[in-house]
């Protein structure tokens, strides 16, 4: 897989200053943004696959390959056991209506099609006491890279630790868009499944902010969001 140069510089500064780039195809139009990695500080292995993400995603640039993109997700895999509920399997839900496609049960094959990445640099498997001090750091990286603007979509997968409000307009100053208003951008279910869409000034970036994508998230919204993705693409 050949990098563009964005790409080659965002993950030449996680290198140095040890921050998580992320996983996916960094090549892809799509960019989904979470809260944080749910891994276990007991979780030795995957803590330290996290903390090597960085050096990893280098050793692929200097090989001109890319990590695996598509695999399944065995009776033994951490994804099994939630599957169906868990954010990767959300994630794979809405890449399915993006793309008009079926995949099998148990099965990862939407990173072919998105790159993803956290808002929160601190794995927990619990949001309420994640260590949130990466936050503002994340938030100014995302705002000055070039990897990361260069998306035509961006799904804002992570509710509150970003905010649009009548005081504070986050989403419109990291990522230079306006909210579509409520007509057009207002896509409301119920408290707990919900979506905004805004878009820069020549239309041609469409940023969506939504809740944590898993647990009781309706398919009903997946299946609009994905056509509201599906459109803007041209697909």
């Amino acid at each position: 897989m050949k990098h563009n140069d964005y790409f080659k510089k965002f993950v030449n500064r996680g290198v140095k200053e040890n921050f998580f780039i992320g996983t996916g195809n960094p090549n892809a139009k799509i960019l989904f943004i979470g809260k944080e990695s749910a891994i276990s500080e007991l979780d030795v292995v995957n803590n330290n696959s996290y903390l090597r993400n960085a050096q990893d995603w280098q050793t692929h640039i200097d090989n001109n390959t890319c990590e695996k993109l598509e695999y399944d997700v065995c009776k033994n895999h951490s994804l099994r056991k939630g599957w169906g509920k868990n954010t990767w399997s959300k994630y794979q839900k809405l890449s399915n209506y993006i793309l008009g496609t079926e995949t099998e049960n148990f099965k990862i094959d939407f990173l072919k099609d998105v790159f993803t990445t956290e808002i929160n640099d601190a794995p927990s498997l619990n949001t309420n006491t994640a260590d949130k001090n990466s936050l503002n750091f994340r938030k100014n990286l995302f705002k000055e890279s070039s990897f990361i603007q260069e998306f035509p979509v961006i799904v804002l997968a992570c509710s509150d630790y970003i905010t649009n409000n009548d005081e504070m307009r986050e989403i419109d100053e990291i990522f230079g868009v306006t909210y579509d208003g409520d007509k057009i951008g207002k896509h409301w279910y119920n408290k707990g499944n919900w979506f905004f869409t805004h878009r820069n000034e020549d239309g041609d970036k469409l940023v969506i902010h939504t809740r944590q994508l898993s647990a009781d998230v309706k398919n009903e919204m997946l299946e609009k969001m994905g056509l509201v993705i599906k459109t803007h693409l041209g697909e």
